[in-house]
């Protein structure tokens, strides 16, 4: 036998396999699903054109008189106060009270303004001496006042340079609100009175 006889029946067997391959992978092509398509819905409504309105005829509005039209009520109008605030009197004399702690000496006195007056080794110098106004709610006193302690001056020795104590407002009122601090002396204000009719404050 040759060799292409014993060949022979092998070439139509590998034929045919290839046949059926064929064959087999066309019909997997054929068998796939083809793209879906949506089913189509309605046609969009078409919108109807605007109607064409006629413009109205304007009205005629009749003439309105002077008889029909009613007169505006007039505005009320407050007047603002002119009136000016009352100012605090101002007096010459201010009434003041002192006590020496040592010896539980007490004295009252009088202090002109601007007129330096001495209790034991102080000097009270008022420099303005006021009472409450009128319009305000207590009645009160209030002094400014400066206070210098100054020893008396003893025969055959220096005098000392005073030392200013306080200085500042009283009020008679609350005699604790501005108090003199020193180690014998205290003092605090009575009231302020005047020896002619009171001065009238400035305008501050």
């Amino acid at each position: 036998m040759s060799y292409k006889a014993f060949l022979k029946p092998y070439r139509k067997l590998a034929l045919g396999l290839t046949a059926l391959a064929l064959l087999a992978t066309t019909s997997l092509v054929r068998a796939q699903p083809g793209p879906t398509e949506e089913p189509a819905g309605p046609p969009p409504a078409e919108e109807a054109p605007p109607a064409s309105v006629p413009t109205p005829a304007p009205i005629a509005v009749p003439a309105i008189s002077e008889k029909e039209v009613a007169a505006a009520p007039p505005v009320e109008t407050q007047d603002k106060p002119t009136g000016v605030p009352v100012r605090r009197a101002r007096y010459d004399v201010a009434v003041l009270q002192a006590l020496d702690k040592v010896t539980a000496e007490s004295v009252r006195f009088e202090a002109a303004v601007g007129h330096p007056v001495r209790f034991g080794s102080l000097v009270f110098t008022v420099k303005a001496c006021e009472r409450s106004a009128p319009d305000e709610a207590i009645d009160d006193s209030i002094a400014y006042l400066t206070v210098d302690s100054q020893p008396r001056p003893q025969p055959g020795k220096p005098s000392l340079a005073p030392r200013q104590v306080f200085k500042g407002w009283m009020y008679a009122s609350s005699p604790g609100l501005h108090p003199l601090e020193h180690p014998v002396y205290d003092a605090w204000l009575i009231i302020c009175r005047a020896t002619a009719p009171p001065i009238a404050a400035p305008a501050r």
